[in-house]
Parts: structure tokens; C-alpha cells; sequence
């Protein structure tokens, strides 16, 4: 049994983990790289890169199995030969199937502008751009196509025992786990009498991380080889709670009016803790995204029972030419939105009083503060500078220093301990680990 990472040691995202026996061999993430993070590639420089993994080291048996749906993990997919088979969750598959969805229909109805114009005008670079979104619309259709493609797992019901897939000789056990997007797992893979355990990206202070000790203490009992993300080894913050997101999140609310919250529309823990707190301080809540509408009817379909009601969601949508408008102005509203949708936002609050409008800031800080991040993606700061009154209130989809020692010591490989997905120069020996854990590290 051979593990290989080609990408993914030495920067956060861009990941790509091969374990390989005699016959067969599954990637773990086909991940594009991050904005601001490692090398950047250009989309020839990937698809080369994908084609060159392929090339070497061809098995009778392949597959990609992906820990869940963030494009650093899963954004390569397109790449990948047509006749190897690609594995991810469930409720993963419908996110990325709702999001590039929108994507074909976004880039549709920007041809039906430009061929209109074209066929008026007549001018030679109109009609270029016509046949450059034509072909950028036949790639949104294979890339829907591969993505309904995808073999899916359900997530393992309560006290039901966890369901395996073979890639050959290879088999894959996923176990669920909470991280910033919906139907994350961890994978357990057994090759050549080999144990490997496979944490994908995890952390323990979301709604559903109660369960990751408990499931590792079950499953990952003799484990030979552990790979870990270490987003977090470059921070000291112990991070707080969703619970204490929520309740700082009506706190504020409470104070004014008016409050837009940019979040993500695919992590269901957070639009849950926006969605308690707009209830707690009587504030209707309304979203203006056609892909946040998606998910979260994703999300309520799939958890709203088990969740006793948490990820049930049932917003007010509101567009430009909604009626519901007024009644926001008159009434006050909790709007959550993410940065694409600044023009609608803006439109909303322009006539609003901007001392009683307030932004609820909850990503990243480093999107706005870091200089390189501003470069490449300038979107949120741009959001964040639109408004008078701005509070940040987040914690991280990542496990903390604390919780990646706690999984190390709770697995205790035998054999080794690898460490991706965290940032150039951080290296799992800077945990507080015992000596006989710290030298299975390998460097």
C-alpha cells in the first residue's frame, strides 16, 4: 500500500491524497487550489495536472471519493477521465448540482443579452463573444451531466452501522462530520491490511460536532495511518461555539432596525445560528439568493426532523421587483445574503436611514484584511466597506489547535501521521503531543 499527497501539505485547499495497492487506487479531494493559496494555476495548468495523475501509476481499479463539496476539495472534478468513477455524500451532490445549475442559467441568459445585441448590431467582437459563451454554456452542461454522474452515499442514520464501498481491493468506510458546508465526511479506508483514516475537514464546535470524539473512540480504534487537516495550526484562538454565534448575532440585532448577514448558502450550521437569532430578537427573516433558496430546501428536506426544527428553513425570498419590499422597509428585517448579491443590497438599504442598518460580517476576516486575499477576491471587502455600521461575528469551519490534538491522541496511529490542508511552514509537532506520538509524524 502506497500514499502519495500531490497536493496539499504545504497550503490550505488544492488537496489531492492517492492511496494506491497493486491493482487499484483512490484519490481523496480533486481540490482547485484557493484564491491566495499555494501556486496559483490557470485551468490548463490543472487540467494538465489532472491528466498527468492519471497517466502515472494507472490501477484496473480507480475512483475519487470526495470528503465533501468545497471547491478546494472537489473544484477538479471536470478533469477527471470519464470512465473513473467519482463518490461524494448525498447531500453533497445537490448543492454542487443546484450551484452549477445556476451557473449554466446565469451564463444562458448573458447569451440571450449578447446574441440580441449581436444580431441588432453586427459587430465582430459581439459575435465572438456569443460563440465564447456558447462554449462556455456546453461545458456547464457536461460539467452538470458528470456531476449527475457521481455515485452517492447516504449518511448513516443514528445507531445504524456505517455502509462501505470497494474500489477494488480497496474499501471505503465515510463517517459524518461537521464542517462549514453540509455532508462533510471523514473516510476510514482499508488497503492492503493497512487502516487509514482520513479526517477530510472537521470541527467539534458546530452543532453537529458533538459526535466527532465519540465516533473516532469508536471506529478508529487500530488505525495504522492518520491524515489530518491543520488548517488551524497557524492560530492560537480556541473557537467559539455556533450556539455563542447565534446568541452574539441577536444580541446586536436586537440594537437596530435593519441587519444584512453575509454568509455562505451551503454551511447549514451557520444559517441555522442566523435563523435562531433573527426568531429570538422577532425579526423576519429574508434571503435574496436564488442558491441559498436551494440549499437550504436541501437542508430542510434532509435534516429538518432529525434536527427537532434547527435546520428546517422556511425564509421570506425577496427580489427586485418583490412587493415584500415595503413591508421589509416599514417593518425591519434579518436579510442574509453573500457578496455576489451587493447590487440588490444596496438598492434595498438606499433610501434607509444608515444608522439604523447594520452588516453582521460572518466570514472570514482574512477575505478583507489580508492584502492578498483583497487582490484576488476584492468582492468582500467592497460589501463590508458599504456600510456604516459593521460587527463580525464568525467562528471557523475548522478545527481548532485543541481539537486536532484531541483527534491525533484519540486515534494514536500506529504507524504514521500526515498532516494537509494548513498553511506553508505549520507542522503538526507544533501541537503539545507526547514523544511517541510526535515521532510518527512524518515530516
Amino acid at each position: 500500500m502506497n500514499i502519495k499527497i500531490h497536493r496539499g501539505t504545504h497550503q490550505i485547499g488544492g488537496c489531492v491524497t492517492e492511496i494506491s495497492t497493486k491493482t487499484s487506487r483512490v484519490f481523496i479531494d480533486m481540490g482547485q487550489n484557493l484564491p491566495g493559496n499555494g501556486e496559483q494555476t490557470t485551468p490548463e495548468q490543472d487540467k494538465e495536472m489532472v491528466e498527468d495523475i492519471f497517466r502515472n501509476n494507472p490501477k484496473a481499479h480507480e475512483a475519487v471519493v470526495y470528503t465533501h463539496a468545497h471547491e478546494d476539495h472537489v473544484g477538479l472534478f471536470y478533469y477527471v477521465p470519464n470512465n473513473v468513477p467519482q463518490y461524494i455524500g448525498e447531500g453533497g451532490k445537490e448543492i454542487l448540482i443546484a450551484k452549477y445549475g445556476l451557473i449554466k442559467k446565469g451564463h444562458e441568459l448573458e447569451y440571450n443579452v449578447v446574441s440580441a445585441v449581436s444580431a441588432h448590431n453586427g459587430s465582430e467582437s459581439q459575435k465572438q463573444s456569443c460563440e465564447r459563451l456558447a462554449k462556455t454554456i456546453d461545458e456547464d452542461k457536461e460539467k452538470i451531466h458528470r456531476l449527475n454522474s457521481f455515485r452517492t452515499w447516504q449518511r448513516t442514520k443514528p445507531h445504524a452501522l456505517p455502509q462501505s464501498f470497494e474500489v477494488g481491493d480497496i474499501r471505503i468506510t465515510p463517517f459524518f462530520n461537521c464542517h462549514s458546508i453540509y455532508d462533510s465526511y471523514m473516510l476510514l479506508i482499508e488497503a492492503d491490511g493497512k487502516w487509514i483514516w482520513h479526517t477530510g475537514d472537521y470541527r467539534m464546535h458546530g452543532y453537529m460536532g458533538k459526535g466527532l470524539i465519540p465516533t473516532l473512540r469508536r471506529y478508529a480504534t487500530d488505525i495504522d495511518i492518520l491524515i489530518t487537516e491543520g488548517t488551524m495550526l497557524s492560530r492560537d484562538d480556541e473557537c467559539i461555539h455556533e450556539r455563542e454565534v447565534s446568541r452574539k448575532m441577536a444580541g446586536v440585532m436586537d440594537a437596530f432596525k435593519y441587519v444584512v448577514v453575509l454568509a455562505s448558502a451551503t454551511d447549514i450550521e451557520r444559517l441555522a445560528s442566523i435563523k435562531e437569532a433573527a426568531k429570538k430578537t422577532r425579526k423576519d427573516l429574508y434571503i435574496c439568493s436564488g442558491y441559498m433558496k436551494q440549499t437550504m430546501q436541501i437542508f430542510t428536506r434532509h435534516e429538518a426532523e432529525a434536527s427537532k426544527g434547527l435546520f428546517a428553513f422556511h425564509p421570506k425570498y425577496v427580489g427586485y421587483e418583490n412587493s415584500k419590499i415595503h413591508a421589509m422597509q416599514k417593518k425591519g428585517f434579518v436579510l442574509v445574503t453573500g457578496v455576489t448579491h451587493q447590487a440588490f443590497v444596496e438598492e434595498l438599504c438606499k433610501d434607509m436611514d444608515p444608522s439604523e442598518v447594520l452588516l453582521i460580517y460572518s466570514s472570514w476576516d482574512g477575505y478583507y484584511k489580508d492584502p492578498e486575499q483583497v487582490k484576488v477576491n476584492p468582492r468582500y471587502k467592497m460589501f463590508r466597506d458599504a456600510f456604516q455600521n459593521v460587527v463580525d461575528i464568525h467562528t471557523s469551519g475548522h478545527a481548532d489547535r485543541k481539537t486536532i490534538k484531541q483527534v491525533i491522541e484519540t486515534v494514536n496511529p500506529k504507524e504514521a501521521i500526515i498532516g494537509i490542508h494548513k498553511d506553508k511552514g505549520q507542522t503538526l509537532e507544533s501541537l503539545e503531543l507526547g514523544d511517541e506520538i510526535k515521532n510518527k509524524i512524518i515530516r
